[in-house]
C-alpha cells in the first residue's frame, strides 16, 4: 500500500508524535479520570484542539479556513457539559464533539466541499473504521520507514501539495542504535501497560498467583506509600491514560493514512423519471388531503369534525408519533428520489409538494404536542420532541431550497442546523426549564409530579425546588421528600473538589444549604 506524504512525515518524526501523545494521555487522566463533568473537560478540549493543530503543523498541513467554526463548536459544548448534571447531555454532548471534530479534521486535508449528503455518510464510517484499525499504530514505531517500496501518495488531499525527499548522509551506527533503541522503548512500554490491565485480572483468576503478589506488596511494608497501592485505581488510571494516548494518535494515524478522496462520479438518472413522478404524484396527493384535514380541524379548530367525546388534548396526543414517523420517512423519501431520479420540472414540483406538506405535518406534531404538554405539563421527552420538530422543520426549507438547487450542500446545512440547534438546547439546560414550567403552580402539584422533578430529572432542577413554599400543614408531604432530596446533594455535592466542580452541582449545592437553613424541621434535628 502506498503512503501519501503525510504517513512518511508522522513515521519520520515518530518520537516527536510519541511525545505528544504521551503527553495527550497524561492530560486525559489529570482532566477525566472519575471525573468526565468538571471543569477539566473544557481544558482537555482546549488542549486536545491545540495538540491537533500541533499535529497538523507537523505534518505541514496549515489550519484551514473554516476550522475554527467547528472548533467553537466543541468548545460550546465542553462549556454545557461544565454547566449541566445531566447525564443524557454530558453523553450527547461527547458524541457532538467527536462528531464535530471529525467533520473538522476531514475539512482540513479533503475538499469537503465536493461532497455531497451520501458522500459524507459514507466517508464519514470509512473514517472510523479506519481510526479503529489504526490503534496498534502506535507500537510500530518508524518500521518500513526507509523502505523504498513505500512511494508517497497524495491523491484526494489538499493541505499540502508536494514535498520532496532528499537524502541526507546518515552515520549507519548512530541510525542502526536509534532503530534499535525506538523499538526496544516501545516494547517496555507496551509490556508495562498491558501487565497493568493483565496482573490485577490474573490475580482475581488465581488464588496462588494473588497470594505471591500479595506476599511482594507485604515486603513494601517499610515504604508505606508503596505498601498501600490501590491495584483497582492503577488499573483504571493505566486504562484511562492508555485510551486517551492511543486514540489520539491513532486518529491521525488513520487520518493521514487514508484517502477519502473526492466526491462520487455516480449521477442521478438511472432509473426512468417517470417512474418517479407517479410514485410522488400519488404521495403527494395523499399528503395534500391530510395537510387539509390537519388545517381545518386543528389548526382552525372546526369542532364539527372532532370524534363524539374525544377532547382536543386526547386528539393531540393520538396521532403525534405517527406523524413524526412520517416527517421522518418523507425526509428519506425526498433524499432518495433527488438522488435515484434525474433532472425533471415536475418531478421538483412533486418532491417540493411533499416537502411542504410534510411541514404541515411537523407543525401538527408541534401543535398536538403543545396542547398536551398544556394539560399534562412538560417532561424531558416531549421538550426534547420539540426541539426535535423545530430543528426538523428548519432542515425541510433546506431540502425544499436543495430539491430546485442541486449544487447546495444540504448535508453542510443540515450539519449546521443540527449543531447549532443541540448547542442551544444544551446551553439551555432543559430539566430547569422543565422544572420552572412544572413548578408555576406548585399548590397543585401531586406526589407523582414532585417525584418526577426528583428522581427522573438531574440536580439542574434543583434551585428551582429549592423555591416551593412548603408552609402549611396540607404541604408537609412535600417537605419530607424535599428535606431527602437535599440532604442527599448536601452529602455527595458537599464533598466536590476543584477540579470536580460543576456549575450545576454547585448550584445545587447552594440550594440545598439555603433549604437546609430555612426548613423547620432540619433546624429542630439540629436543635
Amino acid at each position: 500500500m502506498k503512503d501519501n506524504i503525510f504517513t512518511q512525515r508522522m513515521r519520520n518524526d515518530y518520537i516527536w508524535f510519541l511525545k505528544m501523545s504521551l503527553l495527550y494521555g497524561v492530560l486525559f487522566v489529570c482532566c477525566l479520570y472519575r471525573n468526565t463533568s468538571g471543569i477539566t473537560c473544557p481544558v482537555l478540549i482546549l488542549s486536545g484542539l491545540g495538540i491537533s493543530v500541533l499535529f497538523l503543523r507537523r505534518a505541514g498541513i496549515p489550519l484551514q479556513k473554516g476550522t475554527v467554526r467547528y472548533f467553537a463548536g466543541i468548545l460550546l459544548l465542553a462549556v454545557s457539559t461544565v454547566r449541566t448534571d445531566s447525564g443524557f447531555l454530558h453523553f450527547f454532548n461527547n458524541v457532538g464533539i467527536l462528531l464535530l471534530f471529525m467533520m473538522s479534521m476531514a475539512h482540513q486535508l479533503y475538499q469537503d466541499q465536493e461532497w455531497g449528503f451520501t458522500d459524507y455518510i459514507k466517508k464519514f464510517f470509512r473514517m472510523l473504521g479506519t481510526w479503529i484499525l489504526s490503534v496498534g499504530k502506535i507500537f510500530q514505531g518508524r518500521s518500513a520507514v526507509d523502505n523504498p517500496a513505500n512511494s508517497v501518495d497524495n491523491r484526494g488531499i489538499t493541505g499540502c501539495v508536494s514535498v520532496e525527499n532528499r537524502a541526507k548522509p546518515v552515520d549507519k551506527s548512530v541510525e542502526n542504535r536509534k532503530k534499535m533503541t525506538g523499538p526496544i522503548l516501545m516494547g517496555i512500554l507496551a509490556a508495562a501497560l498491558m501487565l497493568l490491565i493483565v496482573l490485577p485480572l490474573l490475580m482475581m483468576s488465581d488464588e496462588v498467583f494473588s497470594q505471591m503478589f500479595g506476599k511482594i506488596f507485604r515486603l513494601l511494608d517499610p515504604f508505606p506509600l508503596l505498601a498501600k497501592i490501590d491495584i483497582g485505581s492503577i488499573f483504571g488510571i493505566a486504562f484511562t491514560f492508555l485510551f486517551g494516548t492511543v486514540s489520539l494518535y491513532a486518529f491521525f494515524a488513520g487520518l493521514f493514512r487514508m484517502n477519502l478522496g473526492g466526491k462520487d462520479e455516480r449521477k442521478p438518472g438511472r432509473v426512468n423519471v417517470v417512474t418517479g413522478i407517479t410514485f410522488t404524484g400519488i404521495m403527494a396527493a395523499v399528503y395534500v388531503l391530510y395537510s387539509a384535514i390537519q388545517i381545518l380541524f386543528l389548526f382552525l379548530r372546526l369542532d364539527t369534525g372532532l370524534p363524539a367525546g374525544v377532547t382536543y388534548s386526547q386528539y393531540a396526543h393520538q396521532g403525534f408519533w405517527q406523524l413524526l414517523a412520517v416527517s421522518l420517512l418523507n425526509f428519506i423519501t425526498v433524499l432518495l428520489c433527488a438522488a435515484v431520479f434525474g433532472e425533471d420540472r415536475i418531478l421538483k414540483s412533486l418532491l417540493a409538494l411533499i416537502s411542504a406538506c410534510t411541514c404541515v405535518m411537523i407543525l401538527s406534531a408541534a401543535y398536538r404536542m403543545m396542547l398536551y404538554v398544556e394539560t399534562y405539563d412538560l417532561t424531558f421527552l416531549r421538550v426534547l420532541v420539540l426541539w426535535f420538530l423545530g430543528v426538523l422543520m428548519v432542515i425541510f426549507c433546506g431540502v425544499i431550497y436543495f430539491i430546485f438547487r442541486r449544487s447546495f450542500r444540504l448535508f453542510r446545512y443540515i450539519t449546521l442546523v443540527v449543531s447549532v440547534g443541540y448547542i442551544l438546547f444544551s446551553l439551555a439546560r432543559p430539566d430547569a426549564l422543565i422544572a420552572g414550567y412544572n413548578l408555576r403552580d406548585a399548590g397543585e402539584m401531586n406526589e407523582s409530579d414532585l417525584c418526577y422533578l426528583i428522581y427522573s430529572l438531574s440536580e439542574d432542577a434543583a434551585p428551582h425546588l429549592a423555591e416551593i413554599d412548603c408552609s402549611g400543614a396540607e404541604n408537609a408531604w412535600m417537605e419530607k421528600y424535599l428535606d431527602s432530596y437535599f440532604q442527599v446533594i448536601d452529602q455527595f455535592d458537599g464533598e466536590m473538589s476543584l477540579r470536580e466542580w460543576n456549575y450545576s452541582r454547585a448550584a445545587a449545592l447552594d440550594a440545598a444549604e439555603k433549604w437546609i437553613g430555612k426548613s423547620p424541621g432540619q433546624q429542630m434535628t439540629q436543635e
